[in-house]
């Protein structure tokens, strides 16, 4: 029995001696080392079904790797799950001798993978592969019109890598399948335009937490004048006001360089949670399209919704489900809660000797931007290696203009992200000043003196890598992810971050209260930390609120989804042809309504709180009603268009029916920018606000 220090409820953890031994004997003979104690107590724990800690440096990899060879001699089918390809293809090809010596097979899966490779792959023992890559293969066997399209990924065992970003960070992020509706093009340039002479506090107005954006009647009575004097709330003219709000939004409250860029001539998206560009990820077609417009680009078509599944419905799957990441613990609640399973912590191979200095809070901006840039050259000219950790690429790229040139500054951000690897390899370099978005290079180690250490002992003289972050994040754990870049495996280092009382998360969290307090000029020190835990604190609380509230609301269609899939599986085993193809178009069609009408009521579901209703209960009760015909409708689509068939070899085809010309998969984020769910989210903070000013 193996017990894990600092553990979460986790009681015991049995220790399989004999089928650790193989894999300990086959990291030896493959890969030429000896795995720490500490990583044969994680690879157990995840062999046993566990979310376990281990400190940045600490091994995780290996220990991933251990656990699915023993579940692989256990005859288990293993995926080990990362954020991205990269990971996936480095850490299958990294351990694959390994698993060569156990004669198991392994395999990665990437964006590029064809679905040959993929059908192949994913029959190995052990496939890597990027949990967003797994979603949209499972949610494109689901639409296939042959058993053999199928590229089969098989859930039976995931260790999920990075468990927190991905399980919580992601866990309510829908994986989205979509067909092109060329019929549907909408352009927002004209609307765009409409909107250029609109001043804020004249013609709209944004609420304190920059989340809606509203028009005043003033600048109802503009838009109308420029429009040709029509009246925006005609019912023939309500979509000329949507888009009009919508290209609002896109001006006002999308910022170019923090929650985009504009690359190759379209919009990428910023996964605000890393800083990297999210691939393939889109924001809802309206808001899409108006941020294609604002920025003059050609606007994409809109699409149709195929099907969706968030992460954390397609975790669920698996029979047995691990995970492995530096800040477990943060979030051991969460994961009991929403995945039943266990956390706990496996302590440090050596001592931690990294220093953590306390946060410095100033009441302006400018005075901690100085501070800050003052804090680096003092660093850099003492020979020491600084990584400075920043929120958005325009921060990044602003904090290193403001640098001399002489520092030799090395920006990483969603610009450069290909260059991820090598740029933080070259952090732990003397005299090395890296400035890098929250991605931070996580899976990639920042060794004293250069990746091949060869000016170790110089660094380690100089204290080590310094790290500093500008800006406190929305979760204390993103800055402990930060912080657990320095001190790797026994290494000195230091850790400092700085907080403003202007910072956004600050003043998007302050209550009223704190909002005194700050004003009041001279604030001591802890108070001034005090008040920017307390913003910390309330924006996890609004973070958890949602998490719930949507997968509150996903169940229903979660249930719904499993009846038609069940159903499908079974008319695609049809052996005649032109039934199965008619009766899976249909079942297919009636989904696609399904969903869209989903969405429309849940736009709307939280004005039944008015009327003294549950919003969850009532949409739940609307779901159960809209989805009890749905079966009938299919089976007297399917009768009505068999009877119109001939024999010829292209059915759909005979009776006009045409599946989409072109689909493509992307992760759909929430709209925080003015949706019915947006201002139920902001309803929802300020009221978490007004708790802590009673407290």
């Amino acid at each position: 029995m193996l017990g894990i220090p600092g553990s979460n409820s986790l009681g015991q953890v049995r220790l399989d001696e004999p089928l650790l031994a193989q894999v300990v004997d086959a990291v030896q003979r493959g890969l030429g080392y000896a795995p720490f104690d500490e990583q044969l107590r994680a690879a157990s724990a995840l062999h046993s079904g566990y979310a376990v800690e281990m400190d940045t440096g600490e091994g995780k990899t290996l220990a991933g790797a251990m656990a699915a060879a023993m579940l692989a001699l256990e005859g288990r089918h293993v995926h080990v799950l990362s954020a991205n390809d990269y990971l996936a293809r480095r850490d299958a090809e990294w351990m694959s001798a390994m698993f060569d010596r156990l004669g198991q097979r392994v395999s990665w899966i990437q964006q590029s993978t064809s679905p040959e490779e993929r059908r192949s792959a994913y029959r190995a023992d052990v496939v890597y592969v990027s949990f967003s890559e797994l979603g949209y293969d499972f949610l494109r066997d689901q639409h296939v019109e042959e058993m053999t399209d199928r590229v089969g990924p098989r859930f039976d065992v995931g260790i999920v890598d990075e468990a927190d970003a991905v399980m919580i960070d992601e866990g309510m992020t829908p994986l989205v399948l979509a067909g092109s509706d060329e019929a549907a093009v909408e352009s927002l340039v004209d609307a765009t335009a409409l909107i250029a002479p609109l001043q804020q506090d004249v013609h709209f107005e944004v609420d304190a937490d920059r989340a809606t954006v509203s028009l005043t009647d003033a600048g109802i009575d503009l838009i109308e004048n420029r429009a040709g004097g029509v009246n925006l709330f005609d019912a023939e003219h309500i979509g000329l006001l949507t888009r009009v709000n919508l290209a609002l939004h896109a001006r006002e409250l999308v910022q170019r360089d923090v929650d985009y860029l504009v690359a190759d001539d379209g919009i990428r998206l910023i996964n605000p949670a890393r800083g990297r560009v999210a691939q393939l990820q889109r924001w809802p077609d309206g808001l899409q399209a108006a941020v294609e417009a604002k920025e003059a680009l050609a606007v994409t078509p809109p699409g149709i919704i195929l099907d969706q599944i968030t992460v954390q419905d397609l975790l669920r799957r698996y029979q047995l489900l691990a995970g492995m990441s530096g800040t477990i613990l943060a979030v051991a609640d969460e994961l009991q809660e929403f995945y039943n399973l266990p956390s706990g912590r496996i302590g440090r191979h050596r001592p931690n000797r990294r220093l953590d200095l306390p946060r410095r809070v100033y009441a302006t901006g400018p005075d901690k931007h100085a501070a800050i840039t003052d804090e680096i050259a003092r660093r850099h000219a003492a020979g020491q290696p600084v990584l400075i950790g920043t929120q958005s690429v325009s921060e990044s790229e602003a904090l290193a203009a403001q640098l001399p040139a002489a520092l030799g500054v090395r920006v990483l951000n969603a610009r450069n992200d290909a260059e991820e690897a090598m740029i933080i390899a070259r952090a732990g370099e003397y005299g090395a000043v890296t400035i890098s978005t929250q991605m931070s290079g996580r899976g990639t180690d920042i060794r004293l003196g250069g990746a091949d250490e060869h000016d170790r002992e110089r660094v380690v003289a100089c204290g080590g890598l310094a790290v500093i972050g500008t800006t406190p994040y929305p979760s204390t754990r993103l800055d402990l992810q930060l912080r657990g870049r320095a001190g790797r495996q026994g290494d000195p280092g230091t850790t400092l971050s700085f907080a403003a009382f202007d910072d956004e998360l600050v003043q998007t969290n302050a209550t009223e209260g704190m909002r005194r307090r700050m004003a009041r000029g001279r604030v001591e020190e802890k108070a001034r930390e005090r008040l920017v835990r307390q913003a910390q604190t309330i924006a996890e609380s609004v973070r958890l609120d949602r998490h719930r509230s949507t997968w509150q609301y996903t169940r229903a269609l979660s249930r719904q989804r499993a009846k038609v899939l069940r159903v499908r599986d079974e008319a695609l085993a049809e052996p005649n042809r032109t039934r199965r193809l008619v009766t899976l178009f249909c079942l297919d069609e009636q989904w696609q309504g399904h969903l869209a009408r989903l969405a429309e009521i849940r736009d709307g579901i939280h004005l039944r709180r008015l009327a003294g209703q549950n919003p969850v209960d009532e949409f739940h009760r609307i779901a159960l009603r809209e989805f009890a015909s749905f079966f009938t409708s299919v089976d007297t689509a399917v009768r009505e268009r068999l009877q119109r068939v001939g024999d010829g070899s292209d059915p759909l085809a005979e009776l006009g029916l045409r599946r989409p010309s072109a689909t493509w998969t992307y992760m759909l984020r929430d709209d925080p920018l003015g949706d019915a769910a947006g201002r139920a989210a902001a309803e929802i903070h300020r009221r978490i606000r007004g708790v802590w000013d009673r407290a």
